[in-house]
């Protein structure tokens, strides 16, 4: 068995924390529907990747994508969270376990975003900072988020190197950019079966984040 002693975390959000990626599966599902469009494609494969990267594989294989199509995707989306959004089972006693180590958040979503739904959520108190995408960071799987994520903790614990450290992530996207950071990932089944997610990369594996204990000495 895997143990880990970690100093400081790195949580992804949507899809780790909470249950956002299957509302924005939902939403491209229902959009792609409602234009009668892209009625033959896995989005459920998708789960984690950022809008442009979605648009490009369906550009790259051929796929006609309306210009609306994502800004219609995103309408629907957000019209959902307000009253669907859930935190998964477990995270609110994993963050409590962990409220002496220094958390970051790591998310191909906006900041704005990001902060908005941690604070309604009651996840923020648990946060000391967010590296989240944006024109100089790149999305996962690039490792820049990630590796922004651990210059934010090594401003609390200048001593701090990347064993300290653990990622949570639910895509494989993530748990490619985490390979690529040099930082082990534990990778919970929200989006992705366990043989993908070790397949991609993953050090650990759980089907709930709070099993995480059973592998955690502090």
């Amino acid at each position: 068995m895997n143990i880990i002693k970690p100093k400081s975390i790195i949580f992804d959000f949507d899809g780790t924390l909470v249950d956002s990626e299957s509302i924005y599966t939902k939403s491209l599902i229902a959009t792609a529907n409602k234009m009668n469009i892209l009625k033959d494609i896995d989005f459920e494969s998708m789960a984690g990747m950022q809008t442009n990267d979605i648009w490009n594989i369906l550009k790259k294989e051929g796929h006609y994508v309306p210009d609306n199509f994502f800004k219609e995707t995103e309408k629907y989306f957000y019209e959902l969270l307000g009253t669907n959004l859930n935190v998964f089972d477990g995270v609110m006693e994993t963050l409590e376990k962990f409220k002496d180590l220094d958390i970051v958040i790591a998310s191909n979503s906006n900041i704005g975003y990001v902060k908005k739904y941690s604070d309604m959520k009651g996840i923020s108190k648990y946060i000391k900072g967010y590296s989240c995408f944006n024109e100089k960071l790149k999305a996962k799987p690039e490792p820049d988020l990630f590796l922004y994520a651990f210059e934010l903790l090594k401003g609390y614990n200048n001593d701090l190197t990347k064993d300290d450290v653990i990622i949570f992530e639910d895509s494989l996207a993530g748990i490619e950019a985490a390979k690529k950071s040099g930082i082990k990932a534990v990778a919970i089944t929200n989006s992705y079966n366990k043989e993908e997610l070790i397949k991609n990369g993953a050090y650990i594996v759980v089907d709930k984040i709070n099993e995480i204990f059973n592998y955690i000495e502090f």
